[in-house]
């Protein structure tokens, strides 16, 4: 429910801009690579920790332990 009130109230443009930044950036292979500001960026938007981590399996895929 609280996510739902959340959701509400962000501001929807500025949460898709800092997601796509994050995207866009751990697509790169560059050794170089700087996610804590951008992803810090998407929690100031008011991203969901759901969000955040889709967005970057969506580049990395999950890590699954073999049992």
């Amino acid at each position: 429910e609280s996510v739902k009130k959340v959701r509400k109230k962000r501001n929807a443009a500025e949460v898709k801009r800092a997601l796509a930044a994050l995207r866009d950036a751990s697509a790169t292979s560059s050794t170089e690579l700087r996610l804590m500001p951008l992803i810090v960026d998407a929690v100031r938007a008011r991203a969901t920790v759901g969000e955040i981590s889709e967005t970057l399996a969506a580049n990395w895929g999950f890590y699954r332990p073999s049992l």
